[in-house]
């Protein structure tokens, strides 16, 4: 399913099929109008709200455009929108009674709807963190149930291998249509109480570990999700992550500061996070397709621990009520040629291009590259020149205070052109630091190769 999503002029957001019925050009491409309407920039058909056609340029006749606008033709596929948790939700229904149940306002709220937002007794505590990754959507949920991963995969991000992460997992009452709970129970060395991960159908994950981590795995065609993650908690509570035991105060000092810039925060930690797992899923998962289908999991996978039971829950959960899913590949057919390193962790694309925060912070990164380069050349330049004339006038001194019977004008002179020589190579070499760094910088918003073995 294609989609394009708009706002009209009283601000609504408003979802089409992202088809225009004329010559099936994509909307995407289009325009909002001066009327505040949807228009094709093929050929200026242009659609209301609800997805009729309001005016094809082209016809002449005012009787045949009349037709020709209100044939069920020229509509164009309209879906009902709701805005929840900051977040745009699309019912993927575009009937006649779907559309006057929503006016009716009887369409209620997603599955996904978390009820502590929806009552009002909890906030959000950051923006949206969202990257799109090239991973089937079975083996990224897979991922986002297993706190087993965390100590490893995560080594020196958000996790240590060096610390005791023995743990059990137990499901918490019988698997339904609409999802399942675990209960993770690691082992009192850790320092970590026991906490649950849910899932509930058909995208979403929360780990209940004060304050709630949110994962909302949408996905967008076969092998490919987009990976929204946020964190809730109470109304008043500034807890902006989880406590993990054993953190020093003033790494605890870092990472808070670190939230309160939220393009430091995802290149610190959102995107390394991303990067620890997915060249693992993205090698796994056309393993497992090559050797059959989504429901061979367990002929192919030996999970022998009790930390692995979130796991085989969602794919038992998967095999009994998702099996259908149009989003699951078949076959390794299905799913796009694996990729190399650099498109796997390819953060421009996946990520900074869509994120505000941090298109801006790449911005002014490049912008400080261009200004820091060019005022410490002109700097340098300054100083060489000054030395060079300091350095020709030295002669005609020297000779000068020779016929006086003096030697301290080209004592003074060599000091000065040395000086000066010296602040152009100090200037030039501090810039150059300078340089380097915001290059490096600028680097986190593009592309960073992630080597588990140098973590």
């Amino acid at each position: 399913m294609r989609l394009v999503v708009w706002q009209d002029k009283h601000g609504a957001w408003r979802c089409f099929e992202d088809l225009c019925p004329h010559r099936l050009a994509p909307l995407s491409e289009g325009r909002i109008d001066e009327s505040g309407q949807l228009q094709c920039t093929y050929h200026g058909w242009t659609f209301n709200e609800q997805g009729s056609c309001s005016s094809i340029p082209q016809i002449v006749d005012e009787k045949a455009h009349k037709t020709a606008c209100s044939s069920n033709r020229a509509c164009v596929k309209a879906y009902p929108t709701q805005v929840l948790h900051d977040l745009l939700w699309v019912y993927a229904d575009s009937s006649p009674q779907t559309w006057a149940a929503a006016s009716a306002g009887k369409l209620g709220l997603p599955s996904s709807a978390f009820p502590e937002l929806v009552d009002g007794d909890w906030d959000l505590k950051r923006p949206w963190f969202q990257r799109d990754v090239p991973l089937s959507f079975d083996v990224v949920m897979e991922n986002a149930t297993d706190p087993a991963h965390v100590a490893h995969s995560h080594h020196g991000v958000i996790g240590s291998r060096y610390t005791d992460h023995r743990m059990d997992i137990s499901l918490q009452g019988p698997v339904r249509t609409g999802g399942f709970k675990t209960l993770v129970a690691p082992v009192e060395s850790s320092g970590i109480p026991p906490y649950e991960v849910t899932y509930v159908a058909p995208c979403l994950v929360r780990w209940d570990r004060g304050p709630t981590i949110t994962l909302n795995i949408i996905p967008t065609r076969k092998g490919w999700v987009r990976i929204f993650v946020n964190f809730a908690g109470p109304k008043g509570s500034d807890r902006t992550r989880p406590d993990i035991p054993g953190m020093p105060p003033l790494v605890g000092f870092i990472l808070d500061q670190l939230d309160k810039h939220i393009w430091l925060q995802h290149i610190s930690t959102q995107n390394p996070i991303i990067d620890g797992d997915t060249l693992f899923m993205h090698a796994a998962e056309r393993t497992l397709y090559e050797r059959g289908d989504h429901s061979s999991w367990s002929k192919q996978y030996y999970m022998p621990a009790t930390a692995d039971a979130a796991v085989i829950t969602w794919r038992k959960w998967l095999d009994k009520f998702g099996n259908s899913l149009p989003v699951l590949p078949r076959t390794a057919a299905d799913l796009p040629p694996a990729l190399p390193r650099e498109q796997v962790f390819d953060r421009y694309n996946q990520h900074t291009k869509h994120c505000p925060h941090c298109k801006a912070a790449l911005r002014n990164a490049e912008i400080a590259i261009g200004t820091v380069a060019v005022l410490a050349a002109v700097a340098s330049a300054s100083f060489v020149v000054a030395a060079i004339n300091a350095a020709a006038a030295l002669p005609a001194a020297a000779g000068a205070a020779a016929a006086a019977g003096s030697a301290s004008v080209t004592t003074v002179g060599l000091w000065l052109v040395a000086n000066l020589a010296g602040l152009a190579a100090a200037i030039a070499a501090v810039g150059g630091v300078i340089v380097a760094g915001l290059l490096k910088l600028r680097q986190q918003f593009i592309f960073e190769d992630y080597v588990h073995a140098e973590h």
